[in-house]
């Protein structure tokens, strides 16, 4: 678990569509291509995972991109499937259209809505519904605006203010070539835009490395929607 994770009460899910207002303030023109806003199943399955590689913070920092976690239990019966309960059921929908088919560690991933409405509590359910690292407990609405599927380039941020362009591609580069890179400030904050060669490479560089220290500072790995730099 990731020492960063709250130890509040655990098994506190999210309401049900509580941040309509921050998905009015996302898509004030509406919702985009193939997303209805009607699913209410916040629950998901996940199939054809690399049971070698994949683990459930990973799953976290993938599925963390398109809603707040509330529960992640890897199937031990099933290695290769897992379930993943969102937030909220318009979140379990992000989730569904934009990772469907997604490749990771050598592997194309099948995301569906699971026949389970939930995922209970025990010895085998990791449980996030109180992690600090849930992306939309604040700044939802930018955050819905910027989902997408994976892309070639990811956007780090929460950088430190002396980081250098080697050090985040030393960071970063087990996961593939590194094609390009942008080093720059925004309301005086350092951030990043680096181009893998392909999907794949950034998905993993983003499942591996989101959350983890880069110069003392907790880095924060999002796709980006830019198309070169």
């Amino acid at each position: 678990m990731y020492p960063w994770q709250g130890s509040g009460p655990r098994g506190v899910g999210f309401p049900q569509m509580g941040n309509a207002a921050a998905i009015a303030t996302a898509f004030p023109s509406g919702l985009p291509p193939g997303i209805s806003g009607t699913n209410d199943r916040c629950t998901i399955i996940v199939s054809n995972v690399n049971p070698d590689r994949i683990d459930e913070d990973k799953l976290f920092n993938l599925f963390s991109i398109y809603g707040n976690i509330v529960r992640i239990k890897h199937l031990r019966n099933k290695p290769d499937h897992a379930l993943v309960q969102m937030g909220d059921g318009f979140q379990a929908e992000l989730a569904v259209h934009f990772l469907k088919g997604a490749m990771l560690f050598g592997q194309r991933l099948e995301v569906n809505y699971s026949k389970y409405p939930n995922i209970n509590t025990g010895p085998e359910t990791r449980d996030y519904s109180n992690s600090n690292l849930n992306r939309f407990n604040r700044n939802a609405a930018k955050n819905y605006r910027y989902c997408c599927s994976p892309t070639k380039m990811i956007h780090v941020s929460s950088l430190h203010q002396d980081v250098t362009e080697e050090e985040i591609v030393a960071h970063l580069e087990e996961h593939g070539p590194i094609v390009n890179t942008k080093l720059f400030e925004m309301n005086g904050k350092k951030q990043a835009l680096i181009l893998f060669n392909n999907e794949e490479q950034a998905t993993e560089a983003l499942v591996c490395q989101h959350a983890t220290s880069l110069g003392g500072s907790i880095i924060r790995i999002s796709f980006s929607q830019v198309q070169s730099i």
